[in-house]
């Protein structure tokens, strides 16, 4: 795998020296908001130098003084940009996701070069690492037929941050800057999926509540809210085209759909036994069994393991109270961008060990799979 490109690694002393004061957080407002100097410049040249963040002469698309990567390279400390890539190794969430410096998504440091440079812990955007070195560059579980990007059957061309390769912005557009253009300047005090910055986090009509600081502080009552929905057929992946499984089914359909390579025979992949494990799929269903008990007798979100629900308007604080308000999704167990356990795992899969209460008692799979835990 290749180092992050100067564009990356060089940006963040730059950036904190220039004061940004952009992306300021707010409850009904998120667009960006500051000097247009911070981030544009109009001619990438100032007396006789580029003004780039990482000093290349080549200039950037949309008049931008860095790309995806390098506007988002740093340290978080709660400031009012997301950093979703570290130059050094960031803090990770203790056990309960209260403390750390990593924001919702997790962090690239872990699959960078730069950093961990381990394929299992990322996502491989093209800004920061060759392609997987076991998948390639087609993701797991694609399938053309089912999937959104690329019309392939093997994918050509990398992982990006947006656009056609990408998860964030239109998916139809060629690049990163022609994917998300305008979304950060756009009134998002309504996310209703109409727009890229009308969108939960800009992925082109996903719905959800946005948490303030991207997470940095998170507790029972401080957190994203996801959008999911109540399937009752897994060969059903657009039954809510606007929830975050869906998102990631647009290129791992065959992680979220049953008639597919992998079911066993006879089984429709949806119930129980199952072949995979459901996403999309309210724990209210089954409430009597084992998930009757996530968060306790009080039912507490869970933000190590987060659960998605139909309703939206607000960060739920209790759970199992009505139906479609604990749904399983893809990021219950994942992080978006990587995190410093193998398969993006918010948790360490190997120290899940049923029935004891040494390592991995009460946190992980058991947040959800109580009865199976050892205290």
């Amino acid at each position: 795998m290749k180092r992050v490109k100067g564009k990356a690694a060089g940006l963040v002393a730059a950036l904190l020296g220039l004061g940004l004061t952009v992306f300021i957080p707010s409850t009904s407002q998120a667009r960006v908001q500051g000097q247009c100097a911070d981030c544009h410049t109009m001619h990438n040249s100032q007396n006789g130098q580029p003004m780039t963040f990482d000093d290349n002469a080549t200039p950037n698309s949309a008049l931008t003084r860095g790309d995806c990567i390098g506007c988002h390279t740093g340290t978080n400390s709660g400031g009012n940009i997301p950093y979703v890539l570290d130059t050094a190794p960031p803090t990770y969430r203790s056990a309960d996701g209260t403390t750390g410096n990593t924001l919702a998504g997790g962090n690239f440091y872990w699959v960078a070069t730069s950093g961990g440079a381990n394929d299992t812990k990322g996502h491989n955007v093209d800004f920061l690492s060759n392609e997987d070195g076991n998948l390639g560059k087609t993701p797991p579980g694609w399938d053309q037929t089912l999937g959104v990007g690329p019309n392939e059957a093997s994918w050509t061309k990398q992982l990006t941050c947006a656009g056609v390769y990408g998860c964030h912005g239109d998916r139809t557009a060629t690049d990163n800057f022609s994917a998300v253009s305008g979304a950060h300047h756009e009134d998002d005090s309504t996310i209703d999926g109409s727009t890229v910055g009308k969108s939960f986090r800009f992925l082109k009509g996903i719905l959800g509540l946005e948490d303030n600081d991207w997470e940095y502080t998170v507790a029972a009552d401080d957190h994203n809210q996801y959008k999911g929905v109540d399937r009752t057929d897994d060969t059903d992946v657009n039954k809510d085209s606007t929830t975050i499984s869906y998102l990631c089914s647009e290129c791992h359909p065959n992680f979220h759909r049953g008639t597919s390579a992998g079911n066993v025979q006879g089984s429709t992949g949806w119930g129980s036994p199952w072949v995979r494990h459901p996403t999309d799929f309210d724990m209210n269903n089954v409430s009597t069994k084992e998930y009757g008990d996530y968060g306790g007798t009080s039912h507490a979100y869970q933000v190590e393991a987060p659960v998605a629900s139909v309703d939206v308007s607000t960060a739920k604080s209790t759970v199992l109270q009505t139906a479609d308000d604990a749904i399983v999704t893809c990021i219950s167990c994942h992080r978006a961008h990587g995190s410093p356990y193998a398969d993006l795992l918010r948790w360490d899969y190997n120290n899940m060990v049923a029935g004891t209460s040494g390592t991995g008692a009460g946190e992980g799979c058991f947040r959800c799979h109580t009865t199976k835990d050892g205290i």
